[in-house]
């Protein structure tokens, strides 16, 4: 009779993600008749606890003292964790880049013009999932903001104080789509807009990472997220470490699983996809909110009567192209005068405007202040 192989498997079993996993651990384990020894990753040593009675580890092993013990032990083992950038050991995991590029693909569907990430400069697998969004957004021909909260920085990144997360968002274009590196970053960003009064999906849309569906339902508004491959993830884990308990050397030693998909709700239901000429004017005055533009260009654009497209703009947004055309203007200038030191004649011309004198009345007029006026105020000075 063969021997019974006692695998070790290390968790978080609070974490639905975790719970998720062993799930499709079980399919394995139950078809190879395996012994699970079940061990909390926050305990102390749990590695040492077992090591020399289990035939293999499977599960959270990105702590470095679990890795050091790992090694020490000598036998097969098998990560689960959230991709490290010094992840050594055989591991299945997410693939962080698809994810950015499927949050993407979600928010350059609702036609927004303006797109950006929220983060933790601390988790690697994050910094991922932005540089896919990025790289989407970027192919789109369209810029990517970014907020990355903690540390460490990057190298000569100035150790000024970081710029407050509400500022930030106060100062976004809108409307825009935010990708949140996880769902509990995305609970904090609808915080911050029902706090501003900003509104949540029509001036920013939310996107989170994790589809913890408690959380995310009991959001206001309930929160869209992208659900990752977890029950997959367990599955095909379970069955490596099952090739190398073999003796088997693995396909590769580490296997992205790409995510499951979007699971939409209310944070990112914007009126714009239901008007797909409304989403196109929008995006091209975005493009091109730089070159004098004028209402006649975004007709020719979208090819339809003058009439019918401020009729189908007041629908959707609550204003006309004119004023849209206005709105994204000014948005380029608070973002000039907030972040540079250039003169009131290169931020007019840069935003569309004629001249400072153009400017300075348009910007009164929209936000009632004078542009330089909110340039102090956006600094503090």
């Amino acid at each position: 009779m063969p021997e019974v192989k006692r695998v070790a498997v290390v968790m978080l079993p609070v974490r639905p993600y975790c719970r998720r996993v062993l799930l499709g651990v079980t399919g394995v384990s139950s078809r190879e008749r395996w012994e699970c020894i079940l061990l909390p990753a926050d305990a102390p040593h749990p590695v040492a606890e077992v090591r020399g009675f289990v035939h293999g580890f499977i599960g959270h092993l990105s702590d470095a003292a679990i890795r050091d013990e790992v090694r020490r032990a000598r036998i097969p083992a098998v990560d689960i964790s959230p991709l490290q950038a010094e992840a050594d050991l055989p591991c299945v995991t997410t693939d962080e880049l698809a994810v950015g590029r499927l949050a993407a693909a979600h928010l350059l569907s609702l036609g927004l013009p303006h797109f950006a990430f929220f983060g933790t400069r601390r988790d690697y697998h994050a910094m991922l999932r932005a540089e896919g969004f990025k790289e989407s957004i970027g192919a789109s021909g369209l810029s990517c903001h970014v907020f990355l909260s903690g540390s460490p920085r990057a190298p000569g990144e100035p150790e000024a104080d970081e710029v407050p997360l509400e500022a930030w968002i106060r100062q976004l274009p809108k409307p825009i789509g935010i990708l949140a590196g996880a769902d509990s970053l995305a609970l904090q960003l609808l915080a911050l807009c029902r706090k501003l009064e900003i509104d949540v999906p029509k001036s920013v849309a939310v996107l989170g990472v994790d589809n913890d569906d408690v959380f995310c339902e009991l959001a206001n508004p309930p929160l869209s997220s992208i659900a990752l491959s977890t029950q997959e993830i367990g599955y095909e884990a379970a069955r490596m470490l099952d090739r190398l308990m073999a003796g088997e050397a693995p396909s590769a030693r580490r296997l992205l699983i790409p995510p499951a998909g979007v699971v939409p709700r209310r944070s990112s239901d914007i009126p714009a996809i239901l008007d797909a000429d409304v989403a196109a004017a929008v995006r091209y005055i975005s493009l091109h909110v730089r070159d004098d533009l004028q209402v006649g260009d975004v007709l020719r654009e979208v090819q339809l009567s003058r009439r019918s497209l401020e009729q189908r703009f007041l629908k959707v947004l609550g204003r006309t192209p004119a004023q849209e055309i206005l709105r994204a203007q000014v948005e380029v200038a608070r973002r000039m005068l907030s972040q540079t030191d250039e003169a009131m004649a290169q931020v007019a011309l840069a935003a569309g405007f004629s001249s400072a004198k153009q400017l300075s009345s348009s910007f009164h007029r929209e936000t009632g202040m004078t542009p330089s006026a909110y340039r102090r105020e956006s600094r503090g000075t």
